[in-house]
């Protein structure tokens, strides 16, 4: 699978993003519980659109095995409830593929590195943050993050996913 099969769900995040703050500028003061409210939002949809791309790469994956090993995966993938952690996504690597669990572990590290070095930002930590804020605001209501700053730990959590699609090429 080409990489560029993900990006509708990354480009969802970006327009709804963009949209967020043309609509509701960060300038705007009687607006900062509603931002707070819609960036608790953001996060549940970058969340929404990981699950959806760790789906679309193991269904894509099994697809071009068996047609009924990619039934299979789409029945029992069909929810992951939020279990995309990295921790399952090797998890995911192991079962599909060995092959795929120390490819994705030498390109999380790699990407890991890179990104580091580049911009002092680690992306497991960012991917991870993304999927906490978004376990705080839609299972406690908890407001704890800006659009800006789930914008910025998304552009940098994206690559966990990056090198996830790319450990099954």
């Amino acid at each position: 699978m080409r990489r560029h099969k993900l990006e509708p769900y990354m480009a969802r995040v970006t327009i709804l993003a963009s949209d967020m703050q043309r609509h509701v500028p960060i300038s705007l003061a009687k607006a900062t519980s509603f931002r707070a409210d819609l960036a608790g939002m953001l996060t549940v949809t970058i969340a929404a659109s990981y699950e959806s791309c760790v789906k679309e790469i193991l269904i894509e994956f099994s697809s071009k095995h068996h047609p009924k090993f990619s039934d299979y995966v789409l029945r029992e993938y069909s929810r992951l409830d939020s279990r995309i952690r990295t921790r399952d996504l090797n998890k995911y690597c192991k079962s599909f593929e060995p092959t795929a669990h120390t490819q994705f572990k030498k390109l999380l590290a790699d990407r890991k590195e890179k990104v580091k070095n580049n911009t002092g930002q680690d992306i497991e930590k960012a991917y991870d943050q993304i999927l906490d804020w978004r376990h705080d605001f839609a299972h406690s209501a908890k407001r704890n993050t800006t659009i800006e700053e789930a914008i910025k730990f998304h552009h940098f959590a994206k690559h966990v996913l990056f090198a996830f699609h790319d450990s099954f090429l």
